[in-house]
């Protein structure tokens, strides 16, 4: 048990830097340099601008331009968010000692449906930042799309296994307890 309580700390403590960290990313990315960032001398490179729009933005982009993308990506990043609170709750539960509980269950759960939630407002946020980055292109080049792969279905395969894995969890917890009532 001490084994998993460690493991459930480092990782605790990791998404807990990532909830603070990816957001102040976030920011900077779009204050300083246009919807990317480098890190650790471009080892990490974090780009905010959907791939379809990085070679179709022909202007330099101004200060509206760039709080516009910052909120259209503060979107998704806000589902981000709530997938590592859950992870963040989940593994404070292991560290704990709790491992097959309606809390955990509860928490898979969500994990399992904001997984699916960010496949569904990709395509929204997708266009929408098209538009904002790619509307003062001149006439003819302004460009918008919403790209669907194999990246999108793999979430989503990913997304409806994860809550698949919560209701047998759900079904494991009803059992142990029915277990528990019969000694």
């Amino acid at each position: 048990m001490g084994k998993i309580q460690r493991i459930s700390l480092f990782f605790r403590v990791l998404f807990q830097v990532l909830f603070v960290a990816l957001p102040l990313f976030l920011i900077v990315a779009w204050v300083k340099s246009s919807g990317t960032l480098m890190i650790i001398g471009g080892a990490i490179n974090l780009n905010y601008i959907p791939a379809a729009y990085a070679n179709r933005i022909l202007h330099t982009l101004s200060g509206s331009e760039k709080f516009l993308g910052l909120c259209l990506s503060s979107i998704p990043m806000f589902v981000q968010l709530y997938i590592l609170f859950a992870l963040i709750k989940l593994f404070k539960l292991y560290e704990n000692g709790e491992i097959f509980s309606i809390n955990n269950v509860r928490y898979i759960r969500n994990i399992g449906y904001a997984l699916l939630i960010t496949q569904i407002i990709d395509p929204i946020y997708q266009g929408a930042m098209g538009f904002a980055l790619t509307r003062y292109n001149p006439p003819g080049h302004r460009f918008a799309a919403i790209t669907l792969d194999q990246t999108n279905i793999g979430v989503v395969l990913i997304a409806l296994i994860v809550i698949l894995i919560s209701w047998i969890m759900v079904e494991g917890c009803k059992l142990r307890e029915e277990q528990q009532l019969t000694v």
